[in-house]
């Protein structure tokens, strides 16, 4: 029976696609957290710019520092493997009001962090060493999602600001 289920779905650094098994390669998966927590820091930062108050914006820039930080963790990783990784060219989500950039912060946030646990299942068995700094680039990054969830919560959706 385990056998079944392990060809109809697999965790060790396989995807299924049209039926067909692809494997994913352990530094793809890496860089792609990496352009994630790039892009989501450059958008947070942004939105700090935007921000109606100094204290929301202080907020906001320390979560993109962090997620920088977090950043240079996978680069410096990838950088070990000789491998060289391109900067992010995709520029962040943008909104109407402060409101909806937080909601869209917040999105983003959740996203990334179901991404990262994904990617560790993905690479748990092939991969242990890289599953494990995904599960600690996620868990460091979840006390954002809080952070962004009070922000949602204080922040007045029908506000005109820019």
């Amino acid at each position: 029976m385990f056998e079944f289920l392990k060809r109809i779905c697999p965790l060790s650094g396989c995807s299924r696609q049209n039926g067909e098994t692809q494997r994913s390669d352990p530094i793809d998966l890496l860089k792609n957290s990496y352009h994630r927590l790039c892009v989501l820091a450059k958008q947070l930062d942004d939105h700090a710019e935007k921000a109606p108050y100094p204290q929301v914006a202080a907020r906001l820039r320390q979560m993109a520092a962090e997620k920088r930080a977090s950043a240079g963790r996978l680069r410096e990783s990838i950088a070990r493997l000789e491998t060289a990784v391109d900067e992010p060219a995709r520029e962040g989500r943008s909104a109407r009001n402060h409101w909806e950039r937080v909601v869209h912060d917040l999105q983003d946030q959740k996203a990334l962090e179901s991404s990262l646990f994904d990617q560790a299942m993905l690479l748990s068995e092939e991969k242990p060493e890289f599953a494990e700094l995904l599960r600690e680039v996620a868990a460091s990054q979840h006390p954002h999602t809080d952070t962004l969830l009070d922000l949602v919560a204080r922040a007045d959706p029908q506000a005109e600001q820019t």
